[in-house]
């Protein structure tokens, strides 16, 4: 299975017919990246430019080609973040036993650019390609465009296999019988 966020994401922009559905998993894990990154690099969070994509779980894909610090390439930890994310929930049920401020963060930030208030980029679980995935959009206006981040072939790799477990969850759970999709790179 999968994390619940992804699937009814999809799951409410379908029934509901609404162009303007998103999640905000993909903000939280790429929030928790570049909180993880900046720690282990010695630099402030806000120096890492940097996107989790993919599924809000296990097959999430960090994008350490293309991460920046402060403008400039650096080489990513990947396994030492990778087990760190993982460790994080555990950390969180131990301690308060739920999150607080983050989920709330994203949401209000989501908004505030989907609102037009302001333009920028954030991570949000939002079609792309023929799939619901935790991808980067873009707002402009409040207008909201999602793109796919350079990658290199192994997280290319990686998100092919993110979608394919998202898309085979989702079918399980509406009870649609398991079908090719598009390829995701036309």
């Amino acid at each position: 299975m999968t994390n619940p966020v992804d699937l009814m994401t999809r799951w409410f922009a379908e029934e509901s017919r609404c162009p303007r559905v998103f999640g905000i998993g993909s903000s939280l894990d790429s929030a928790r990246y570049r909180l993880t990154l900046g720690r282990l690099l010695n630099v402030p969070a806000d120096a890492v430019s940097g996107h989790v994509i993919g599924e809000h779980g296990d097959t999430s894909v960090v994008c350490a080609s293309s991460t920046l610090v402060n403008d400039h390439p650096v080489p990513v930890p990947v396994q030492q973040v990778r087990d760190e994310l993982a460790r994080r929930p555990g950390r969180i049920n131990a301690g308060i036993g739920r999150t607080r401020g983050g989920p709330a963060g994203a949401v209000v930030s989501a908004l505030r650019l989907a609102l037009g208030a302001g333009d920028g980029t954030t991570e949000l679980c939002a079609q792309h390609a023929g799939d619901w995935c935790g991808i980067p959009v873009r707002f402009t206006g409040g207008a909201p465009v999602a793109f796919l981040p350079p990658l290199d072939s192994v997280e290319d790799r990686q998100l092919e296999a993110s979608r394919s477990k998202l898309r085979a969850a989702y079918q399980a759970v509406r009870g649609i019988p398991l079908q090719p999709s598009p390829s995701w790179r036309n």
